[in-house]
């Protein structure tokens, strides 16, 4: 039971008139307890279950079968499914099933209608229906202590289930099923049952234990209980105050009118419980159900139901110790909002959690400037206009903002937690304000142990409500179908591919989507996508399995992110009550960020002085585009090759023109996704016609016998190549230029490359002949010639000549005496050499 500081206050609470409360406490022998740890009285909110809710919605309407299983208690009405106990078949030819279902731990007021898969099985008379008829048996227990055991079981299964199989206390079913493909066409079904709960709660104001949905009475009972709770009894010293339970019980019996008509209870608790949950989120989630409190001061507990309460106690500066007050004006805008939405349990919607319309504030939306929402929970909540009521409650608690710590005098101990106080204030013009007692904490002081108050703004518009603020709640609109069972499969699926840019604008990544035409079955509610990689892009099996992609009410769905290879997507529409068509297949290869990308449109060059300005159309594919290159080369050969040109630039994907040096021959250029895949080349040519005359000053040529320095290159056959498979090599020319004096002049490199396939013959390439763009296999190879060159104004042979930095050379003008270079061969890939039959640099002048 409570902790030893909770009989310190209840006995400081009596002993005020006899020296007050430190007395009460040093009496005890437990000043020093309280002085260090305070007593906090007030146990729990509905808003921590409203921010925090950790009871369970949905698989309150789940069967399981499990050979271990907490118990569960219901209150008020509810739609369950319960745990199988006992699994038994008999018979040969024509087989029965047997089924013991336990549901609740303690009796209850009425087991009602059965329903199989969503479906009308059972009547609340115990009459099968449909095409059930003949077809189930049903008895049932309600769980009282001197239950009899199932006498059909009993005769069924004798040997199995015999007279002292009662389940004493146990709320159960028995159902006995007959095999048939049309009444049970997917083995046994999923079974629920309506259900009044616990017929036991103690109402003290009429002195029985009753049935009841009132939620204030709930709670109690859940306190009360000694095994799975904290056994805290109605009435008794250490349990449920009995004063404080009834006016509870009161509020929430309290008649509410509806927008349509009538009436309902203030608040009512509808849900179900599993006894494996801990006290303290029990509560919490029942509390949501009264927007209300729970306090704990004098060692008993107090249920305040959520309702205005006018003020019965007067705190003044008389009330407050020396050093005054402190006051938290606002909440941080983290937790501000300004309208409320969330789910209750439907019964309209088969009693799943749905949408109670959202309740929302134009003042409050005008004073932040932007629409701010709080989503809450409401698991012991069936009514929509119950839950906006709720959800009121909660907005206008919030914006109810003001926090006061109030350290007190003695003579604040009038006040109780969950109770109201009227606080006058002149200085900050409070004016008998009123305020939500949320906490009491004992201070330690010279003259003893005093209290300190945790007050929250209130007003009675808090709990204010009108029939008009209510919006009619609407279900989804049922379809009656002539079969439930019969469900036509939807078309063959269509499957597309595309790229798309991830959310971050990062990145690009492939999608699949799926379009079908209809099931002509009415009563579909979605359909379900499937699908798995059978081969990968080389033509590997996977051995992959079926995945679910998708469950949408469309006839499209999407895969993002999906893996180049083959494919097999299948499509199966399902209906309202989880009935399944047959699967509508198909398949196709996905090349994803495997796909080249397409060949660069609009092509054409503009030339003027020493330079050449490329443009071209953007490039189609959204890869190249987002993280790709275009990729710009040369070649002075009469049939130009990507093998057989050297790089003049590279430009983002997303580029429309690059500025390159003007040299006669072809221009290449290739778009090259952010994957690393090249598409075809576009070609156009130039005869770099120049305004000026040139001629000829010098020139450094090292082709046939390539006599200088290599470094990672070989001689084969008066042609430079790297050595082996390397990457990279390095020659430099065997001499340098020496045109006597510094000269105003134009440089240009020439170089005749073509690529080498390592390793490749003719069976290897496998397609047939006259599909090969080349015959020898390069013409992809990623393979480069980079022509560098250093220049001086000094004497080339002198002891300091005063080299430049090397520098890139394709075609530029410079002032030089003193011209060398060399030549940088790349290859992207072992599987490719480098071939260089002719490496010259050109110095030319204007004539």
């Amino acid at each position: 039971m409570p902790p030893v500081v909770a009989g310190a206050v209840a006995l400081g609470g009596a002993a005020l008139a006899a020296g007050g409360l430190g007395a009460a406490l040093a009496a005890t022998g437990l000043t020093g307890f309280a002085a260090q740890f305070g007593a906090s009285m007030l146990v729990s909110t509905a808003a921590s279950a409203l921010m925090n809710p950790n009871i369970p919605m949905r698989d309150r309407t789940v069967t399981v079968r499990a050979p271990v299983e907490p118990r569960r208690i219901i209150y008020g009405r509810a739609r369950v499914g319960g745990t199988i106990v006992f699994v038994h078949s008999t018979g040969s030819g024509n087989k029965q099933l047997h089924l013991v279902i336990a549901l609740a731990g303690h009796r209850v007021k009425t087991i009602g209608a059965v329903y199989f898969d969503g479906q009308l099985a059972i009547n609340a008379a115990g009459i099968p229906q449909g095409r059930w008829a003949n077809r189930v048996g049903f008895d049932s227990r309600r769980g009282a202590g001197d239950q009899t055991a199932f006498a059909g079981l009993v005769a069924a299964a004798p040997a199995l289930w015999t007279p002292d199989h009662r389940l004493s206390g146990i709320a159960c079913i028995y159902l006995r099923l007959s095999h048939s493909n049309s009444a049970f066409p997917n083995g046994i079904p999923s079974i629920t049952l309506d259900i009044e709960g616990k017929d036991d709660i103690l109402d003290p104001r009429i002195g029985q234990r009753v049935y009841s949905e009132n939620a204030a009475l709930c709670l109690a009972d859940y306190l009360s209980l000694e095994r799975y709770s904290i056994g805290a009894a109605i009435g008794a010293p250490d349990g449920t105050d009995e004063d404080a339970l009834i006016e509870a019980a009161n509020i929430c019996d309290e008649a509410v009118p509806l927008a349509e008509g009538g009436s309902e209870p203030r608040y009512t608790c509808n849900g179900v419980i599993g006894l494996d949950a801990a006290p303290k989120t029990v509560i919490e989630g029942m509390l949501s159900a009264m927007a209300g409190t729970l306090a704990w001061p004098g060692g008993v507990f107090r249920i305040h139901a959520g309702a205005w309460r006018a003020p019965t106690v007067e705190l003044g500066p008389g009330d407050i110790r020396e050093g005054g007050i402190a006051v938290q004006t606002r909440i941080s805008r983290r937790e501000n909002f300004n309208a409320v939405r969330g789910q209750f349990v439907s019964p309209e919607n088969d009693w799943q959690p749905d949408d109670f319309p959202a309740y929302a504030s134009e003042v409050y939306l005008a004073e932040d400037g932007e629409r701010v929402w709080k989503d809450i929970v409401l698991p012991f909540t069936i009514s929509a206009s119950m839950a906006q009521r709720l959800a009121k409650i909660t907005l206008e608690r919030a914006r109810r903002q003001q926090s006061v710590r109030l350290p007190g005098k003695i003579s604040a101990c009038r006040a109780t937690v969950g109770g109201t106080v009227a606080l006058t204030y002149p200085r900050w013009g409070y004016a008998a304000k009123p305020f939500e007692v949320r906490g009491l904490t004992l201070d330690a002081q010279a003259g003893g142990v005093l209290p300190e108050l945790a007050l929250r703004e209130t007003s009675p518009l808090v709990y204010d409500w009108t029939a008009s603020e209510e919006q009619i709640y609407a279900a989804a609109p049922r379809t009656t179908l002539p079969s439930a069972f019969d469900v036509d499969r939807p078309g063959t699926p269509a499957i597309t591919e595309e790229l798309y840019v991830t959310r971050d604008g990062t990145g690009v990544k492939a999608l699949a989507r799926v379009t079908w035409e209809p099931s002509p079955t009415v009563a579909v509610a979605r359909y379900e996508v499937q699908a798995r990689r059978v081969e990968t892009p080389d033509g590997t099996p996977t051995g992959d399995d079926w995945l679910t992609y998708a469950s949408t009410e469309q006839t499209l769905a999407e895969i993002h992110d999906i893996e180049p290879g083959r494919w097999e997507i299948r499509v199966k529409a399902v209906t309202t009550l989880g009935v399944s068509s047959d699967w509508a297949q198909a398949a196709r290869t996905i090349l994803g960020l495997t796909a080249p990308p397409a060949q660069l449109q609009g092509l054409n060059i503009q030339v003027g002085g020493n330079i050449a300005v490329l443009r071209w159309q953007s490039a189609a594919d959204l890869d190249v585009r987002v993280g790709g290159r275009i990729l710009i080369r040369h070649s002075a050969s009469e049939t130009p090759s990507w093998s057989n040109s050297v790089s003049v630039a590279e430009v983002a994907g997303s580029d429309g023109s690059a500025v390159v040096t003007l040299i006669p021959g072809t221009y290449l250029l290739r778009a090259r996704d952010n994957s690393g895949n090249l598409g075809p080349a576009a070609m156009i040519r130039t005869e770099a016609a120049q305004v000026l005359d040139y001629v000829p000053a010098g020139i450094l040529q090292e082709d046939p016998s390539f006599g200088g320095a290599r470094d990672g290159v070989e001689l084969v056959d008066n042609t430079l190549r790297l050595t082996g498979a390397p990457s990279e090599g390095l020659y430099a020319f065997a001499a340098a230029m020496d045109l006597g004096s510094v000269r105003n002049l134009r440089l240009r490199s020439h170089v005749t490359v073509a690529g080498l396939a390592l390793g490749l013959t003719v069976d290897d390439r496998g397609d047939p002949i006259d599909s090969w763009p080349d015959f020898d296999g390069t013409d992809d190879a990623e393979i480069d010639v980079r022509v560098e060159a250093q220049i001086t104004r000094d004497d080339p042979a002198g002891p300091d000549p005063g080299w430049s930095d090397w520098f890139r050379l394709q075609s530029t003008e410079v002032a030089a005496r003193g011209i060398r270079a060399r030549a940088r061969l790349v290859s992207a890939s072992e599987d490719f050499n480098v071939i260089v039959s002719q490496l010259r640099v050109h110095a030319d002048e204007v004539a």
